[in-house]
C-alpha cells in the first residue's frame, strides 16, 4: 500500500499544477478573445447592413417571444437602417453562425456566415460572396429554396444557411408586428 502512496500523490500534485495553469491561462486570455468576438461580430453587422450601426442589442427582448424556428436564434441586433440576426444552424460541419441583415422594408439585405466547420472547397464555399449574394432582397413572402442555386455536394450546408435566413425572416416578421 505503501509504494502507491508516492506516484499517487505526484500525479495528483501534477493534476494540480496543470490545472492551476490551465485556468491562469484562461483568466488571462477570456477577455482579450470576448474582445476580438465583440470586434468580428460587430464587422460582419456592419457587412449585412451597411451604414446600420451604431447597433443596439436587443437579444433579451427578441428571446422572450419564444419563437420556434428551424435555426436557433443567438442574438438580435437593431439600428435605424433594419435589424441584424445572429442564427446558429446545423451544418455539414457542425454549427454555423449566419448573420443576416434585414431591413425596414423586411427584405434581406446581405448575409455573412460566420464560424463554421464545414469542409475546405465545399461547404466552406457559402461563405462566398457568389453565395450569399443570392439571398439579397428575400422577403417572408419568397420560397428560397426554389430560388437558390444549392452548392455542389453541399447540400447539406446550404439547406443550413437557407434556414438560417428562414428563421431571421420569421423571427423579423414577429419582431416588427
Amino acid at each position: 500500500m505503501k509504494k502507491y502512496i508516492a506516484p499517487v500523490l505526484s500525479l495528483f500534485l501534477i493534476t494540480l499544477c496543470v490545472v492551476g495553469l490551465l485556468v491562469l491561462t484562461n483568466r488571462f486570455t477570456k477577455g482579450p478573445i470576448e474582445a476580438k468576438e465583440k470586434e468580428e461580430a460587430e464587422k460582419a453587422m456592419n457587412m449585412v447592413l451597411s451604414g446600420g450601426a451604431p447597433f443596439t442589442d436587443i437579444s433579451e427582448e427578441v428571446m422572450k417571444l419564444d419563437i420556434n424556428t428551424k435555426a436557433k436564434l443567438k442574438g438580435v441586433s437593431k439600428s435605424a437602417k433594419g435589424y441584424v440576426f445572429t442564427m446558429v444552424a446545423k451544418g455539414y460541419g457542425g454549427e454555423m453562425v449566419v448573420f443576416v441583415g434585414i431591413n425596414n422594408e423586411g427584405a434581406v439585405e446581405n448575409i455573412v456566415i460566420g464560424d463554421n466547420d464545414e469542409t475546405p472547397n465545399i461547404g466552406k464555399n457559402a461563405e462566398l460572396p457568389e453565395f450569399t449574394s443570392q439571398f439579397t432582397g428575400f422577403t417572408r413572402q419568397d420560397d428560397i429554396a426554389d430560388n437558390v442555386d444549392y452548392i455542389t455536394r453541399a447540400t447539406v450546408t446550404t439547406d443550413a444557411v437557407i434556414s438560417a435566413v428562414e428563421s431571421a425572416l420569421l423571427i423579423h416578421a414577429e419582431v416588427v408586428k
